[in-house]
């Protein structure tokens, strides 16, 4: 559509199965780039990837095109064979069903690249099920504790 402009930043979260801390500061780089490049193929922007043993974060910019459930649907997709051929708990990984995906103003953008680049010392304070609500709460969600740490 001519003259039409699509600017839009997402913080996505989403964990290992259970929270288990499959991924180990070996593998982690790995994942983290591997994660970002299947970002680009869906043709959305990779700005940053990071996280812990048991959780990403992604900072990415968005395609117009196409909705965030399919975007999370697909890099987990092919995130978790890629693991899975890597030897990651021996061939039967998993991530989480669900995933958190925060919208992000142009103008915070250097602020959720630090955020999402200390994670590993910022979860030296914080689980990722406190972190996820606090999320949550931020950005107005209202979750089921039943079923939102899936």
């Amino acid at each position: 559509m001519a003259n039409s402009y699509y600017s839009v930043y997402e913080h996505i979260v989403f964990s290992t199965k259970h929270r288990e801390p499959w991924l180990n500061h070996e593998i982690s780089p790995q994942l983290h780039q591997y994660l970002g490049g299947s970002v680009n193929q869906q043709e959305c922007q990779s700005l940053i990837v990071s996280g812990t043993s048991n959780h990403v974060h992604l900072l990415l910019r968005k395609k117009s095109t196409i909705a965030s459930a399919d975007l999370v649907k697909e890099i987990k997709r092919s995130s978790a064979a890629w693991l899975s051929s890597q030897g990651i708990a021996h061939g039967k990984f998993h991530w989480q069903d669900g995933f958190g995906a925060f919208s992000i103003s142009c103008w915070d953008l250097e602020k959720i690249r630090s955020y999402i680049l200390n994670q590993e010392r910022h979860h030296q304070r914080m689980s990722w099920e406190t972190e996820f609500r606090k999320l949550l709460i931020k950005h107005g969600e209202t979750f089921d504790e039943r079923y939102s740490l899936d």
